[in-house]
Formats: C-alpha cells, structure tokens, sequence
C-alpha cells in the first residue's frame, strides 16, 4: 500500500409566524428566486442516454421521473439536448447536413416525426406547458448563430417587431447576407455558423430565435459552439442583451468549454449564468480526474458564483453520466451501465459539489437504480453544492512514500518532523486533492481524493492550515478547541479533532469529513 501523508430555507408565513426548516434532507426551494441562477442550476439533460435521437415520449417519461423523485432535492431543470430538430431519417446522423427542420425563416423547429405535439407550427409549447404541470422548467440545446441549411436555402428573416420580413436600407435581408460562412462550428461544420452581430439583420435573426423559445415558454438554453475553443463574444453579448428585454426570464448556459480558461470566462461570465469549462465528460476515469486542475483554476480565480445574467454564473463542470447510458456520437439511445465503479461515481459527485458545479443528470431515469438515486440526492452533498462558501483547493496535505514506513525510526523522525514545520503545498500533485469549503451553520467541510490506482492513506494537517481559522468568530470565543468530525461514506464518527485527518482511501476513491466546532480558537499558522 502506498503511503500519502498529507434546503434551501423553506420559508412559510403561517399565522404571522416564520418557520425555518433546516434539515440536509431537504432540498432548496428553488422558485420565485429574485436572483436569477442565485444556486448552480440542477436538473436533468437528454445527452448521456439518448444523445441526439430522444422522442417526446421518452422525455417526458424522464421528466416524469424528475417531478416525482428528484423535484424535491432540487432537480427543477429538464433539458431536451442537440439536435431536437434534425430528422432521424436514412443518412442522417451528428455530422451530415441538410436533414434539419427549419420554418419559413430559417429558424430550427422540432422533427414533428420524434415531437408530434410539434405540428402545426406549435414548437416546443406543447411540451413546455407539460413540464411546468409538473413544476419543473423546461430547457433546449441551441447552436451557435444560423444553420447552413437555411443560409444555403437563402431563407428571409424574420423581424418580430413587425411580424414580417426584416427590412433595412431598402433592402430586405436573407439568411445569406448574415451568414458568416468563414466561422463555421468547429466540431460541426455542415451545420451551424456565425451570424454577423454588427449588422441589424443579424441581431435580428438571433432576436426571433430566442423570442420564439420564449414564446415556447422555455427557461433555460444551452448555448452551443460559442465558448472555449469556439469563442464568439460577440454572439453571447447579442444573445444575452436579447434575453435581458424578454418578459420570459431565460437561465442562459454555453458549452462547450474545451480550452477555457478564467482568463476567458471572465469576458462572458456576466452575460451568461453556467459555462462549461471541460470537454464532453463521459464514464471514464481520465475524464473524472481530468476535472480537478481545472475546477481547481476556476475556484481560485474567484470565478464561482460571479455576477451573471440577472444573477450568478457557475462554471460547469458538466452532466454527471451515471445510471443507464448510451454511446457518445451514436445514433441510439441507452443500452448499457455506467463504466465508472461506486468510489469512482462518489469522486466524481462530491468533486461536483463541493466545487458548486451546476449538477444535471444525465442517466435515462426511467431505469434509475437506488444506489445511483442516493448518489445524487445525497443531503450533504446537495448542502455543500447549494450553501457552502469558501470553496477552494485545499494544498495542505503531503507524501510519503512505501519504504519510508517499512523504517520505523525514520518514519518517526519524520512524523516529527511535520509537526514542527508546515505541510508541504501539494496542490498540483497528480495522486492526491484536497477540497475544503464553509458551511451556512459553521460547519467545515474537507474532501480529500485518491487520484492514484491503489489504496492510499491520506493525511491533512488541518491545524497549521488554517482551514479552522476560517470559522465564523461566534465560533471561536473558547481557549480551547472542541471541534469534532465524522466521514459522510463511511459513517465513521472519528470524535475530538486534533491535528490531522487521516484516512485509508480506495482507488480513485474519496473521504469526505464535516467538522463542528461547537467553540474553537483560532489557529496561527
């Protein structure tokens, strides 16, 4: 064995009395928010289990599922994902053209074959007014600017003001004179296009595509191929000034954010309310671990909870493929089971939250399975993502490798060691991570992380780390320490704290410990 040392507030007036419920196994209320995406946005995306092809009876199936089981832990989105409008006919696929529905302006419509209620020019309203029946909120996956289709079809467009043909100059303009064939979607180029945001007509155009979701009666919108290595500024400005005067208010999403950056983010993290910061998260390990250096850059960059649209903005770490899934870039829907082992399913949850990373599912709900169910309505988990503050990486935790232990006079010089200096800053370690964050009632969180292929023992030297200096000073009027700890996986209550944490960690496995401390004093480093 490898050695390392190292809800809401339900607010109700009732008889001129306010009662607080607090208890962790409740979820957040999450309507009539006065901040817009005030809580990293949590529901449920169509992508990992149907990828393209889902139909409006296997979404709402799934909507189903979330109103009568996740609703109340918090679960408020329902997300229909790429290519809602594309035909799934002979020869169509993610990457072929000319198989899209679009109306008489160029405009993306649903494919009434798989959304029947569709027809008739109805859209999404049929489907947007089922799932608020349910309480939820209905979202889609749009892409960046104009199709190639309707450029090549050349279609009018439209200005909604006047319910008729965009006219300027004298001129009426058509789908090619906005169409920017030079920056086509880098991952689909038979596809999707820039518009050119300079000119009237193009504002114009993206104007009627997002009065119309509005229209539809959607809430949330996942702006595709604008973002990290398809950054398109100008485009997320129009769109998010364009929501602003909606009277339908719209939570705005990008992805994707492959090579994003906070130096990026922060030129459109106020315009939006979530952006995703890594590529397409699958059910691999590689991927799962390939989160903690940039979830790590954007926390430190103060980039967590930001203003946003009307709101906040969460960097988004991406929907969690856990459950019954599909294929990325095929043609079906779910056929099999998460590749990801439980400890690896734990990491990648408590990493999601307590980096305060929206949370979306994206396992087909229908076939939900218990263990994958308390996963992702875990009550301290879902605490942490909603109210915790403070979220960081926490450097404080060291290494020490196999031999040193076999010598025990050594291993004891160097115990000692460590207790007369401070721990070494192993943030960038590769085998191990660390998280800390505050909790709303003075509890402490700490996650520690074993990225390595065998067991490790982790230790973190929370005394000389001043992750207890961090406590409210209510909290800290006593001459003595009295802060007590548990570990929420496996249920262990270790009692007093002292000056490490310590615990024997699985492959890509986790711990995560919650601290009280009833009085405490504060610790210099």
């Amino acid at each position: 064995m490898k050695i390392l040392i190292l809800s809401d507030l339900f607010f109700f007036l009732v008889c001129c009395l306010l009662l607080v419920q607090r208890g962790l196994s409740e979820a957040p209320s999450f309507e009539n928010q006065e901040v817009q995406a005030n809580l990293p946005p949590r529901g449920w995306n169509s992508y990992d289990a149907f990828s393209w092809i889902i139909s409006e009876e296997e979404f709402l199936q799934n909507a189903e599922v979330v109103s009568q089981r996740l609703l109340s832990h918090g679960y408020q989105y329902v997300v229909v994902d790429f290519l809602w409008f594309r035909k799934k006919v002979k020869g169509s696929s993610i990457y072929a053209g000319g198989f899209d529905v679009i109306d008489e302006f160029g405009r993306m419509v649903p494919d009434p074959e798989r959304w029947p209620s569709s027809k008739g020019g109805n859209g999404f309203a049929e489907v947007a007014k089922k799932v608020h029946s349910m309480g939820l909120k209905f979202g889609i996956h749009v892409m960046r600017g104009i199709s190639k289709q309707a450029v090549n079809a050349n279609t009018p467009i439209l200005d909604v003001d006047k319910g008729s043909a965009y006219e300027e100059s004298g001129q009426q303009w058509r789908a090619k004179d906005i169409g920017m064939t030079n920056r086509p979607c880098g991952w689909m180029r038979e596809g999707f296009m820039s518009v050119n945001t300079k000119t009237g007509a193009g504002k114009a155009f993206l104007r009627s595509l997002y009065q119309q979701y509005a229209d539809w009666g959607v809430d949330f919108v996942k702006h595709d191929c604008v973002f990290g290595d398809d950054l398109d500024v100008d485009e997320i400005s129009t769109v998010s000034e364009i929501l602003k005067r909606l009277d339908h208010n719209i939570v705005y999403s990008l992805s994707p954010g492959t090579s994003a950056t906070p130096v990026m983010a922060k030129q459109v993290s106020s315009f939006v309310n979530m952006y995703r910061i890594t590529a397409d998260d699958w059910d691999r390990w590689d991927h799962v671990a390939a989160h903690f250096d940039v979830s790590r850059d954007f926390a430190a960059a103060n980039m967590t909870g930001a203003v946003g649209l009307g709101g906040k903005s969460w960097p988004d770490l991406d929907m969690l493929p856990l459950g019954w899934l599909t294929d990325p870039g095929v043609n079906e829907g779910p056929h099999r089971r998460c590749n990801l082992n439980l400890d690896e399913q734990r990491t990648q949850m408590t990493l999601w939250s307590i980096a305060k990373s929206p949370i979306m599912y994206g396992g087909d709900l229908r076939k939900i399975d218990e263990t994958t169910f308390n996963l992702i309505t875990h009550p301290t988990l879902l605490e942490i993502n909603s109210f915790s503050e403070n979220n960081k990486e926490f450097p404080f935790i060291t290494e020490m490798k196999k031999d040193l232990k076999s010598n025990a006079s050594f291993f004891s010089r160097v115990l000692q060691r460590l207790k007369e200096v401070n721990p070494l800053k192993n943030a960038n370690s590769q085998g191990i991570r660390s998280w800390s964050a505050n909790g709303r009632n003075g509890e402490l969180y700490l996650s520690i992380f074993n990225l390595n292929s065998q067991e490790t023992t982790i230790t973190a030297r929370v005394s000389l780390s001043g992750l207890l200096n961090s406590l409210p000073a209510k909290n800290l009027t006593a001459a003595s320490s009295t802060c007590t700890y548990n570990e929420v996986w496996s249920g262990k209550e270790y009692g007093i704290l002292k000056d490490t944490i310590s615990a024997d960690i699985a492959p890509h496995g986790c711990a995560l410990f919650v601290i009280n401390c009833k009085s405490a004093t504060r610790l210099s480093q």
